[in-house]
């Protein structure tokens, strides 16, 4: 009776992959959310290291690990563990977080994603990329998969671990068996954290919202071509426009083709990149734009 009792314990304590992959998911939206506010106010760190090399990187980073690490010191779980009641404990003794895995934690909640997206994002905005960055983005792959793997382990109960990392670290997520010793000021300060979490979501929200309103609906088609009295083109502005394949600025065939969300006109990456500096706006529409607006197109 008292085995079977344990045993049901144990199974009760262990959460869902949903819960887990809830929690990963909120983490993942202090970053982005956090941005967006500072981009906002216009906060960033812009100051001269030496010589003529100036460090300029947003604020996001450092306060998301700040925020990540109070909640482990506190809690031992992340800001979106915490919120789905979870916690993290060693695989074998099911004692809390040390003071070492706490900050290495932390760390990895911040640097894994952080490193990710900026290598996502200057491979698909820029031509050329060097090698390390191509070996990282490879490695971040080769991760995913791997956590791909230890997940469906997890779900079918073959893994007491969902993530390569947490079997690492020698952790796994439970359930606390008792609330966490907490005087009054740190569960009211943390709670407010918390709360945070549906303003987080909300930012979130508002600027998927905006992004869409911004590509479509709100802006007006270009002006048609002038047409002559049988309904051509006349041959001055065919002349000057370009033919199918090319790119309307440099009248060649495209080189590394990249589209325009606001207007939808394709251009070489180079032409319109070089045309977005100077003027900031589409070269065929003359819509303002800026460099998250351009999409890569890769052929099949």
């Amino acid at each position: 009776m008292a085995e079977g009792a344990n045993v049901r314990q144990n199974l009760q304590n262990v959460p869902s992959i949903f819960e887990i992959s809830a929690a990963e998911t909120l983490d993942n939206l202090i970053y982005p959310a956090l941005s967006k506010i500072f981009d906002y106010f216009g906060l960033r760190l812009d100051f001269k290291l030496w010589g003529s090399f100036r460090l300029k990187e947003e604020l996001s980073p450092l306060l998301t690990w700040l925020l990540q690490l109070v909640y482990l010191r506190n809690r031992a779980s992340s800001f979106g563990e915490s919120f789905y009641g979870l916690q993290r404990t060693d695989t074998k003794t099911g004692e809390l977080l040390t003071r070492r895995q706490q900050w290495t934690s932390a760390t990895l909640l911040t640097i894994l994603p952080y490193v990710e997206r900026k290598l996502r994002q200057r491979s698909a905005h820029q031509d050329d990329t060097y090698k390390w960055e191509e070996y990282a983005i490879n490695l971040f792959h080769a991760y995913n998969a791997s956590k791909a793997v230890h997940t469906f382990l997890y779900l079918i109960k073959q893994a007491r671990s969902h993530s390569p990392i947490f079997r690492a670290m020698k952790l796994t997520l439970r359930y606390p068996s008792e609330p966490p010793k907490e005087d009054q000021w740190t569960y009211i300060f943390l709670k407010m954290l918390e709360v945070l979490a549906f303003f987080l979501q909300f930012i979130q929200w508002w600027y998927s919202n905006d992004q869409r309103r911004k590509v479509g609906g709100s802006l007006q088609n270009p002006e048609a071509k002038s047409l002559d009295s049988d309904g051509n083109l006349p041959d001055e502005v065919k002349q000057s426009l370009p033919k199918r394949g090319e790119c309307p600025v440099c009248l060649l065939p495209f080189q590394t083709p990249t589209a325009c969300s606001v207007s939808g006109y394709v251009y070489c990456w180079k032409c319109i990149i070089n045309h977005l500096k100077e003027h900031g706006a589409c070269p065929v529409t003359n819509y303002p734009i800026s460099l998250d607006d351009l999409v890569r197109i890769y052929e099949t």
